[in-house]
């Protein structure tokens, strides 16, 4: 039986919270209860297998084993275990109040599968009334690899840590999140790694908000029938997943094969699944799968790293079992399509994932032959606390008119002086003769270009009797750009929540729907 018809919502159309305090709810948050509701309703009805199985068994398996129970609604966000802004930690305000509202369970899911982007926290620093960036160094590891593969951070190494974040916010630390972030961090007793680490600190930040939501990291809990089924139909799934990708480049006039995302590829008999693959210290590579009558092959470029029968997948832990020393993770829209269909009865995404949305809903209506489980969106933005000028943009384009129009016209930007009046008389001279010429004469290039050196050459001699005028205005460009620079950096949305005062953060948590508006 097919879920319920979608909501009406484009997605692509979302555009993020422009100014400081704003926030965005898409939908409104008085149908998202509902919402929950209907999707844990269509998916208990629905007729869709994995497998030869029923859906709703997966589910039931997946969900009891993710949080041992399958009684209750689940409402479910997910973030690399990065540095998060305050856009992305709105998710989860909004996803554990949505839980209360319902009675239910919110769940986070750490991507620790995913690659950092950088090994450095940017710091908002002021220094000499100049607003900049610090980057801090957070840890160290081989760039490209996963989350999960970043070794736990040392006592020592998370009080340097503190102290260079402390140094370059100065004034600014003792107001911030960032002394309950360290504490936590450095109090939790059961961290395994670096993301056991971040997710203690951020948590420590959240309880004192009353966020409280239970983490679950993907690459402890995402294999699961899913992946079977893709490596058993590999051909089918590649051709709905490229379809979905072709359907999105059309509307949104994208070309090319790679935006936003590339094809999944087929070579010499071997189909590109969209998973991830790594050994132990190594980078994530691409997987591949051949199908011959009964045998699965694996491929992680030209090597081969694991041979199966289709019963032997389909028979539980084959994979774990027959792939020592390899990693399989999910790529982005093989994570979605997984939460979407196998665990949330709520999927909540911030505003950058949600706009590819209409590429996963696709492919659940293409190959799964469902109409996809409805999700919703939420973001917002906050500004840290530093102090911006009036500049803008458009300033910045009066200046540089100015300046290039004082080079080019300075006859009515220079002040009255001695000898200027001359010169004037000459320019308006030499103006007139280019005039006529291209009247009168205009195949006469030699004549026309002697006109044209000798308004160059008056301007360059007004100029010169007025030697500081383009210094002076050039001058005036520069400060403003610099001006501009740094109200970039005061403006931007893309922070550390825990960089922030805590009157910030709980005037955007007052700002987001409360329980109470979920039960409308």
């Amino acid at each position: 039986m097919p879920l319920t018809k979608p909501l009406t919502l484009d997605f692509t159309k979302l555009r993020t919270p422009p100014n400081h305090g704003d926030t965005l709810i898409v939908p409104d948050a008085a149908r998202w209860a509902k919402t929950a509701r209907a999707n844990a309703e269509a998916l208990r009805r629905t007729d869709l297998r994995l497998l030869n199985e029923p859906l709703t068994r997966w589910r039931r398996i997946i969900r009891e084993a993710i949080l041992g129970s399958d009684d209750r609604l689940m409402v479910v966000t997910g973030h690399q275990p990065s540095f998060v802004h305050p856009g992305v930690w709105a998710k989860h305000v909004v996803t554990s109040r949505l839980a209360a509202a319902l009675e239910g369970v919110g769940v986070h899911l750490v991507v620790d599968n995913d690659v950092p982007k950088e090994t450095t926290l940017a710091v908002p620093t002021m220094r000499d009334k100049r607003v900049d960036v610090h980057a801090v160094r957070f840890a160290e590891f081989p760039v490209g690899q996963a989350y999960e593969q970043i070794p736990r951070q040392t006592t020592e190494q998370i009080t340097r840590f503190e102290q260079a974040t402390r140094e370059a916010m100065g004034d600014r630390y003792p107001g911030s999140m960032m002394s309950c972030f360290f504490k936590a961090m450095t109090e939790a007793t059961v961290c395994r790694d670096w993301v056991d680490q971040m997710i203690a600190g951020r948590r420590g930040i959240e309880e004192s908000f009353g966020v409280g939501l239970e983490e679950r990291r993907v690459s402890e809990h995402w294999n699961s029938p899913l992946l079977v089924d893709m490596l058993l139909n590999a051909p089918r799934f590649a051709a709905a997943y490229n379809r979905a990708l072709a359907g999105y480049r059309r509307v949104n006039r994208v070309r090319g094969t790679l935006r936003p995302i590339p094809d999944l590829l087929h070579r010499d008999g071997r189909w590109e699944v969209p998973v991830w693959a790594w050994q132990s210290g190594s980078n994530r590579r691409r997987l591949y799968v051949s199908r011959k009558a009964d045998a699965v092959r694996l491929y992680v470029g030209d090597d081969e790293i694991g041979t199966f029968t289709a019963a032997r997948l389909v028979s539980g832990d084959a994979l774990e079992k027959g792939l020592e020393g390899w990693y399989l993770r999910p790529r982005a829209v093989t994570l979605t399509i997984w939460a979407r269909l196998l665990l949330a009865d709520l999927f909540i995404h911030g505003i950058g994932a949600a706009k590819y949305e209409g590429i996963t809903d696709a492919i659940i209506a293409d190959y799964y032959g469902v109409t996809p489980p409805h999700i919703v969106c939420v973001s917002a933005t906050l500004h840290p606390d530093l102090p911006v000028t009036p500049t803008t943009l458009g300033s910045i384009r009066r200046l540089r008119h100015a300046v290039r129009d004082l080079h080019c016209n300075p006859q009515r930007n220079l002040a009255p002086g001695p000898g200027l009046e001359r010169l004037v008389d000459q320019r308006a001279a030499a103006v007139r003769q280019a005039l006529d010429l291209r009247k009168t004469d205009p195949g006469n290039h030699a004549a026309r270009r002697r006109a044209f050196e000798a308004i160059r050459e008056s301007n360059a001699a007004l100029l010169r009797a007025k030697p500081d005028a383009v210094g002076v205005r050039e001058a005036e460009l520069a400060r403003a750009l610099d001006d501009l620079e740094q109200n970039t950096i005061a403006r931007s949305r893309e922070y550390f929540f825990g960089l922030y005062r805590r009157e910030s953060l709980e005037q955007l948590a007052d700002a987001l729907p409360a329980p109470d508006d979920f039960r409308v």
